[in-house]
């Protein structure tokens, strides 16, 4: 029997030619062992068999556990553990070192962006061709040191993606830690990996929503999965809600097929060609594409007492009880602890970016779920509800929303 193959050893032996490889200025023999090693411990990763896996992975993920290993090396294991996990591995056992030591780096990510552009002229290492990293490196100690910096956050920033990107239940963990969130939310402008882990801590897990069609007086009790923010919503709620074989009859657009298998991550943005995107017809002079509303989508104190909708023009000059594509379904009105949606004629045409639903990671897969159709009761009791709540004009313009800039531009 090979000894080298004894998951503990292999382990150790990977995180000591890791730091040998620093020692050594990355010499070409030592370069050349951990190579080696390397490939040996991820052939058992890529394994389908959990027993030859398991053992391997869950080795080398205690690793992390040590609080001395330092940036470069603890970042290489931690994206190493990444790839156990995407091939089926419990990102449970090693997950929380890495946001551990992930939630420091992204406080410090501004700082070293401001300190890698001083150095060598660009804050993010990776716009530099990485056959120049070699040469970058040997200007300075100061210089190679930032540079491992930086990799330490995009090697922890991409197991991290991976391990939140397959598990809703670390997602849930996740947004516990406001540290985190703050950090990455803070630096998200400079660093990509900052936008990332922010975007998938602000996205919505396991919320329910009720949606009620107040043409047709459908309801349905709708459970979000990984929605990133209200548009995001809207292209996965009209796509589900359209599949369902109540509205076999709808006269209306349809959903176009990329923005769906965009939003539901089935396809990734860069695999939508230019001749793809100009067939949907909603792309602008500069190239930019969007989705579009099929219904108008209220908040539930737009439905005035006698069963009303208060319009955008109804409401001037305070601001319409709109659902707003920029903001999160968190920020729905609740009525005793339920989210509510009502769904209507639009007002007028309302678009929204192909960035606000483009997938940001393959293996999260957003989607809506009908957990149940409502009963024509049920819809009744809802509204009648909805009509009896007291309710107060909507002064303030959600934050971040142009609302005078949409009212300009809707004439």
């Amino acid at each position: 029997m090979d000894e080298t193959k004894l998951p503990q050893e292999l382990a150790e032996r990977f995180i000591h030619l890791l730091k040998e490889r620093t020692a050594t200025n990355d010499a070409d023999d030592v370069r050349e062992r951990f190579q080696k090693t390397y490939d040996l411990l991820t052939g058992y990763f890529h394994s389908h068999n959990p027993n030859e896996r398991e053992p391997h992975f869950q080795a080398l993920a205690a690793q992390l556990a040590d609080p001395t290993l330092p940036i470069w090396e603890f970042a290489c294991a931690a994206n190493t553990c990444g790839i156990a996990v995407e091939h089926g591995s419990d990102p449970g056992h090693c997950v929380q070192p890495i946001l551990d030591r992930l939630t420091g780096q992204l406080a410090g990510a501004a700082q070293l962006h401001a300190r890698l552009t001083e150095l060598i002229g660009v804050g993010d290492l990776e716009m530099v061709p990485e056959d120049q990293w070699d040469e970058l490196a040997n200007r300075s100690p100061d210089v190679a040191r930032n540079m491992r910096e930086f990799l330490g956050i995009v090697f922890n920033g991409r197991a991290a993606m991976a391990m939140l990107a397959r598990s809703a239940e670390v997602r849930r963990a996740a947004r516990q830690r406001t540290d985190l969130l703050e950090a990455a939310t803070a630096s998200r402008t400079v660093n990509r990996y900052s936008h990332y882990v922010a975007e998938v801590l602000q996205s919505v897990d396991g919320d329910d929503v009720v949606v009620i069609d107040l043409e047709s007086k459908l309801g349905f009790l709708v459970r979000l999965h990984a929605v990133r923010n209200n548009a995001h919503l809207f292209t996965l709620l009209q796509a589900t809600l359209l599949e369902l074989p109540v509205y076999r009859d709808w006269k209306g657009a349809k959903p176009h097929p990329i923005h769906v298998s965009l939003a539901r991550s089935e396809r990734m943005a860069d695999s939508i060609t230019e001749d793809e995107w100009a067939k949907t017809g909603l792309v602008n002079e500069k190239g930019q594409a969007f989705d579009q509303a099929l219904w108008q989508f209220y908040q539930w104190p737009a439905m005035q007492p006698d069963g009303t909708v208060e319009t955008w023009d109804m409401a001037h000059p305070y601001h319409p009880w709109w659902v707003w594509g920029e903001l999160s379904p968190n920020d729905i009105v609740e009525i005793d602890g339920m989210k509510i949606i009502l769904l209507a004629k639009p007002e007028m045409p309302r678009q929204w970016e192909q960035g606000f639903f483009v997938p940001i990671h393959p293996a999260l897969k957003p989607r809506i779920e009908v957990r149940s159709h409502l009963s024509a009761d049920s819809v009744k009791g809802w509204l009648e509800r909805i009509r009896s709540m007291p309710r107060q004009p909507n002064p303030l313009p959600p934050a971040g929303v142009e609302v005078e800039e949409q009212r300009a531009q809707a004439g």
